[in-house]
Order: structure tokens, then sequence, then C-alpha cells
């Protein structure tokens, strides 16, 4: 007797510890719009596949259902406030359960016993497969139908061999396309900032828009006004064709001369600014005062006569362009436009050919030539001038020393050797 005693105990202990009558749980309740059909009380209840409780009640009836479910005590602690539940399955046939998700942002607050939920969804059972198919099933016209898949068969009768090519083209682009998805994503995302930016200048667009039928009405009812002026603009093209052809290579002509013109005022047109601010200055500040002028009406003059240079000679007096600017050779201000920094000013040295030989007369001589007489160009016959007594220029002063460089001469070659023997 003892002995079935105590076997009665032990499988009334198993039994308890098998269905958890002993724990203590926390009830929540789930509210849903349906539990499914194998949702049964003792279902388990997830929280990132961890069970964490049980569902201990069903009340409802196949539209909302409430779901009461017994949360651990213990594991109350790891569930947030706004946790969120859904009725999922394990397969399509499978035993319904209560998966607990964690959002994104969880709350700080923890779940405590009867606080609400509401389920997101419930999985999609088959047996709602089924009956939402049969409902479009019994939408359909049967002889309709037939008679849409005759007409489909007709049109593709025979035409395998193009639906196969059409088909493998079609599989060629998509792979041609899918190392491209990424730049297609991309075009996608900025079709998005596209319509955005379309969308918030819509108004603008409607206004334009508008002002354009304004504009489309004003040239109707101006049509003659218009073609008037299309007609003169057609004449004045075309006197300015008869006023250029004719003229066409001289123009060409002209501007291929002006070329050195403009790259010359190009490459000096940094100076022009200050050039123009210290003629300002000089003549407000010093010129008006050294010159007169600065009442309107009178000016200073200083003459003098000055002993004559000799006339022009060919190729000897030819121009030497060669002369540079600034620092490096580089257009350059100077003090402008201040243009008192620039006193007492200091002689300039430049290639230009001027200053060598006998340029500036060492010493007083005979001018030459002696006469000239030009009055016979006026003729009726021009003649040429007649020139008298046609001599050089006055001798320059002996050299330094013997052997030594004449006066004016250069002295030393480009590579800096000495041209001349050093004074003895």
């Amino acid at each position: 007797m003892l002995l079935i005693a105590s076997i009665v105990c032990l499988v009334v202990v198993c039994s308890v510890l098998f269905v958890g009558a002993h724990k203590s749980y926390a009830p929540v309740l789930l509210t849903s719009e349906r539990s499914g059909l194998v949702m049964e009380r003792g279902a388990k209840v997830k929280l990132r596949g961890v069970e964490v409780g049980r569902v201990a009640q069903i009340t409802g009836g196949s539209e909302p259902v409430k779901l009461q479910l017994d949360i651990e005590p213990a594991k109350l602690r790891f569930i947030p406030a706004n946790v969120e539940a859904e009725i999922e399955a394990t397969t399509a046939f499978g035993a319904k359960f209560v998966n607990l998700i964690v959002p994104d942002d969880p709350s700080p607050q923890r779940l405590s016993p009867g606080d609400v939920l509401t389920s997101r969804n419930v999985s999609t059972e088959v047996n709602t497969v089924f009956q939402n198919l049969v409902g479009v099933l019994d939408q359909i016209d049967v002889s309709k139908l037939n008679a849409t898949l005759s007409a489909l068969a007709d049109g593709l009768q025979g035409q395998g061999a193009r639906i196969g090519e059409a088909t493998t083209s079609a599989k060629e682009v998509l792979v041609a396309m899918n190392p491209r998805m990424d730049t297609v994503r991309e075009n996608f995302r900025s079709l998005e900032g596209f319509g955005d930016a379309y969308a918030a200048a819509a108004d603008d667009i409607l206004d334009v828009l508008d002002a354009a039928a304004t504009t489309g009405t004003t040239i109707t009812e101006r049509t003659g006004d218009l073609e008037d002026v299309l007609l003169s603009a057609v004449g004045f093209g075309q006197s300015g064709v008869d006023l250029l052809a004719p003229n066409s290579d001289n123009i060409v002509r002209a501007i291929r001369a002006l070329q050195p013109t403009t790259d010359v005022l190009e490459k000096y047109h940094p100076t022009y600014t200050c050039l123009l601010q210290g003629s300002v200055f000089l003549l407000n500040n010093m010129a008006y005062d050294s010159m007169g002028g600065a009442n309107g009406k009178s000016l200073i003059v200083d003459a003098g006569l000055l002993l004559g240079d000799d006339p022009y000679r060919y190729p000897q007096h030819l121009p030497r362009i060669a002369a540079k600017g600034g620092p490096g050779g580089k257009p350059s201000c100077g003090s402008l436009p201040d243009a008192t920094k620039k006193f007492p000013v200091r002689y300039l040295v430049t290639d230009t050919g001027f200053g060598t030989g006998l340029d500036i007369r060492p010493n007083p001589g005979i001018g030459f030539p002696g006469l000239a007489n030009y009055f016979p160009v006026t003729k009726a016959m021009p003649e040429p001038p007649r020139i008298y007594h046609p001599g050089g220029p006055a001798p320059g002063p002996e050299p330094p020393y013997p052997g030594g460089p004449p006066h004016g001469a250069p002295l030393y070659g480009p590579d800096g050797t000495p041209l001349w023997p050093p004074a003895p």
C-alpha cells in the first residue's frame, strides 16, 4: 500500500512539474485580429528565439481575439515596455507561437504585469490562401476565361522560335544589366531627388507656363507686327551680307594685321590702370604747379635751342625693339600710382641700340650735310632732294689708351669675355 501511495505521489509531482502548475507567471494581454487555426493554449511565447512564457488563455471568436500571456517574472527585466508581438508559425502547417520583437528604439521602462500588447500580424495560413483563391475564382466567368485562353493559344501557336529568341535576348539584357544594378539603383535614388526638386518648383513652373500662354496670346494678336519685324531683320541681314561679303578678305587681313597690336596691348594690360591713376595723381599734385594750367588759362613753357642731330641713316638707324619692362622683363608699374616715389628718376638701361657709337655727340663738330634742297620734290615732275656736302659725323674722342676701345664701343662680349686689352 505504501508503495502504491509513493508511486501516485511521484506521478502527481511529475505532472505538476511538467505542466508548470507550481510556477508563478506575470499576466500580459495580447490583442489580435485573429489567432489562426493552430493557436492553442500552452503555445510558446519567445523573445529572440528564447522561450519566456506561454499562452494561458484564448478568448474571442474568429475575429478580434485576446490572448492571455503568462510571462516568467524573471524574464520581464529583459523585455522593454514598447515590445511588439507577432503570431507566427514554425511551418505552413505547424503550431503557432507568439514572437516578441524588440523595436529599434527600446523603451527604458520594462514590461510589467497587466500591460496590453497589440499583434502586428498573423502569418498566412494555407486555408486562408485557398479561401482567397476560391473567392477570386468565384468572380471569374468560365466562358470568358476559356475564350481568353483560346485566343492566347491561337496567338502563341507557331511563335515558339520567336518567343525563345525574345527570351534569350531578354536574358542577355538582364545579364548585361546585372553588373550595373548599383548604378541603376543610384539613378533611381537620383530620380527621387530630381522629382523632389521639380515638385518644389511646380508652382514656379506653372507660373512660367501661364506667362508663356500670355506671351503666345500677345504674339497671336501682333502677328502682323511680328512679320514686319522678321522681314526687316531679313533685309538688315541681306544689307550686312552686301556690305561685308565684298570686303571679307580685307576684314580677315585687317584682323590678322591687328594681332601684333592686340598682343602688345594684352602684354602690357596690367599697367594701364596704374598708368591712368598715376597720371591723375601727377596732374593733381605736381604737374599743374610746375607746368601751369591749374587755373585753366596759363602754361609754363621752357624752350631753348639745341645742337642738331645728324640725318637719319639707313640701316644704321633702324630701330631695335628689345627693351624690357619691370623685374624679370615683365611689365611693371614701378611706384605708380604714387608718382612722387619716381623722383629723382634713375637712368633706365634698355636694349634699344641707342647710346652706342656717336648717337650722343661727345664733342661739337660741323654738321653734315651742309645744305639740303627739298623743293625739287614739289615740281610737276618731282625730282629727288639735292644734298650738298654730305659729310660724316664729327669724329669722336681718341681711345683712352693705345689699343683701347673707341668711344661708346662695347667692352665685353655676350659671354662676358673682354673685347679689348686692359689698360697698361
